[in-house]
């Protein structure tokens, strides 16, 4: 596959683009450094939290989908089942009921956030209220987060999945992403209602071709 252009932008963009501005129901599926569904929950760098929070402070007036919580503080209201105690986590979620925002000012913000969080690789869609055809990917390294957008091949999940397993193709080498492709197999298998339907056999039946010593 081929990425879509995304332009990389030094300033938060007011031009409301129609290509990346929008009326989002926003989808966060995070590969690493664990796996989610609907959320990325992105630990901070130790000694960074205070950066953080004043960087998330400063940002420019947007409905933005972050909120920096704590597992022992928020642990019982945000289903926070992993990672060390007292951890410090950037939740990138969609918090409203819609999200007017451009996608390129999610990416500007989430390059300024990147140096204080620890490495991390998620997808961010839209399930409705415009442009819903694409699927971008983050990868957080170095301080940094790179964007690619692939374009979906057919609507709403079916493509995505497309997407997915065109990636698997052509990244071989990658293993995390292969057990994320599994685990988002069987997500989707759950909500479809489990085993009853055929279109949930199905997702389990390709969650187990990708990793059999996966969850049943």
């Amino acid at each position: 596959m081929i990425p879509q252009p995304f332009p990389v932008v030094r300033d938060f963009v007011r031009d409301r683009d129609p290509a990346f501005y929008g009326r989002y129901r926003l989808w966060f599926q995070q590969v690493a450094p664990w796996f989610d569904d609907y959320r990325a929950l992105i630990p901070v760098r130790p000694g960074a939290t205070a950066e953080l929070d004043a960087t998330l402070e400063a940002l420019p007036s947007q409905n933005w989908p972050f909120q920096r919580i704590n597992r022992d503080e928020h642990a019982g209201g945000w289903s926070l089942d992993r990672g060390e105690p007292g951890q410090d986590l950037l939740s990138l979620e969609q918090l409203s009921d819609v999200c007017y925002i451009d996608a390129r000012n999610l990416h500007w913000a989430l390059d300024r956030l990147a140096v204080f969080l620890v490495d991390a690789h998620l997808f961010v869609r839209s399930t409705g209220d415009g442009d819903d055809r694409w699927l971008d990917e983050y990868t957080l390294a170095e301080g940094c987060a790179e964007v690619h957008r692939w374009l979906c091949p057919d609507p709403e999940w079916a493509g995505v999945f497309s997407v997915y397993e065109s990636l698997v193709r052509e990244r071989p080498d990658d293993p995390q992403l292969r057990r994320f492709v599994a685990f988002a197999h069987r997500e989707r298998a759950a909500a479809l209602g489990g085993p009853r339907s055929r279109q949930s056999r199905e997702h389990l039946d390709r969650a187990r071709e990708l990793d059999p010593d996966g969850a049943a």
